[in-house]
């Protein structure tokens, strides 16, 4: 086999280069600029480099219940336990059919700081979830209202002081993080759930710490009272089940009221009888809300997406050419594929670690090439069932 090794490039190559080059220019700065920004976040704040309040205020805990029984026998103590000089806990009750009732009752005895309402039986073209959390928004007595899911544990006392801690001067939004937990017979389906969770976080928190938030997660998530009532509630979009933490988020969150918590202490872990088919529906949530988000990152992140499968495919055909025609081409494609992968792994690897996901090595050239086909797949299921995420259906 001759090897031609040569220097000499031809102007469709040197076009071929260029355009990688430039392609290879743009997947750098995304990684570095834009999804490094969680874990240097993270490094900062472990650094005493941010900046937080010395009054904590008083909060009003909302926490949504739905035949979550056994999670309120487990995780509701962990959340009435916390280490706060001035909070409430209200949990509303959301139509359960087991014994919820009960069992919030026997904590009433127990906490004098808990309090619980319910949705009314037979509550129609409304959405149960956004009803609830109004009626939990109502009860408050206090001017931070704090929200999470019955499914949810903190990770210690320290949870709600945490997240509390960035309500300073001018902050109306704290945006927190939740964990998806691990079971112990899940593999593959996991990972790949991990790794698609992951690339969503990313992305908000990305957008969100350099100042154009446009959503949070329902399970960690804090605002202000006075902005619930301001923008008149979940008024805007009442004929959609969905939406009470991504699209209210994205009306009233801007680059001076909102900020990120993602210290150890206040991050979420969420339990549920079966992750994918809870990442499943949480998936079909978003994608189908995220059609009414108005925000510069589905154009950013759409580009940015252009992009990655460019760079991939230009490698191929550089690598091709050059393996049939000039050796020097595939040496010059290799270094900086080699090198963009790496940076890839290192900021996917650490970020994973900082929020409790597989850091996975292996397996990420695949999930990324799968990951798109997986989005059409939803994309087309969603569609066939968009009626459902409507309240008048």
């Amino acid at each position: 086999m001759n090897l031609n090794f040569s220097w000499n490039f031809s102007a469709p190559e040197l076009y071929g280069m260029g355009a990688f080059a430039l392609f290879w220019i743009i997947e750098i700065i995304y990684q570095l600029y834009l999804f490094n920004r969680p874990f240097r976040f993270y490094q900062k704040s472990n650094q005493g480099k941010n900046r937080y309040t010395t009054t904590l205020p008083s909060v009003s805990v909302i926490v949504y219940a739905q035949n979550d029984a056994d999670n309120l026998i487990q995780f509701m103590p962990r959340i009435l336990n916390q280490d706060y000089p001035q909070f409430e806990v209200i949990v509303v009750n959301d139509d359960s059919t087991d014994d919820s009732k009960d069992i919030l009752a026997s904590l009433e005895s127990q906490y004098s700081n808990l309090y619980h309402t319910y949705v009314p039986e037979g509550s129609r073209n409304l959405s149960h979830k956004k009803l609830a959390l109004t009626l939990g928004v109502k009860a408050a007595q206090y001017d931070i209202v704090v929200f999470t899911n019955a499914n949810c544990c903190p990770p210690g006392n320290q949870w709600l002081s945490t997240l509390a801690r960035n309500f300073v001067d001018g902050t109306d939004i704290v945006l927190g993080y939740t964990a998806m937990n691990r079971k112990e017979k899940e593999r593959l389906s996991f990972w790949y759930c991990s790794y698609d969770k992951l690339i969503f976080t990313l992305r908000y928190l990305s957008f969100a710490l350099i100042g154009r938030p446009y959503m949070g997660e329902s399970s960690n998530l804090a605002y202000r009272k006075e902005f619930f009532f301001k923008n008149k509630g979940f008024s805007k979009y009442l004929h959609l089940h969905y939406g009470d933490d991504d699209l209210f988020i994205n009306e009233i969150a801007t680059r001076k009221n909102t900020r990120v918590e993602l210290a150890d202490e206040a991050q979420m872990m969420a339990f549920y009888d079966d992750n994918y088919e809870a990442w499943k529906e949480l998936k079909l949530q978003y994608d189908f809300t995220s059609k009414y988000l108005h925000t510069a990152a589905k154009a950013v992140f759409g580009f940015g997406k252009v992009c990655d499968y460019a760079f991939d495919i230009l490698f191929l055909l550089i690598a091709t050419w050059g393996v049939l025609h000039n050796w020097i081409l595939l040496l010059i494609a290799l270094l900086p594929a080699i090198v963009l992968f790496a940076v890839k792994v290192v900021i996917y690897r650490r970020t994973a670690k900082i929020l409790h996901l597989p850091r996975l090595f292996f397996a990420l050239p695949l999930f990324s090439l799968v990951q798109p086909w997986v989005n059409l797949y939803f994309n087309i299921i969603g569609s066939a069932s968009r009626k459902k995420n409507f309240t008048w259906r």
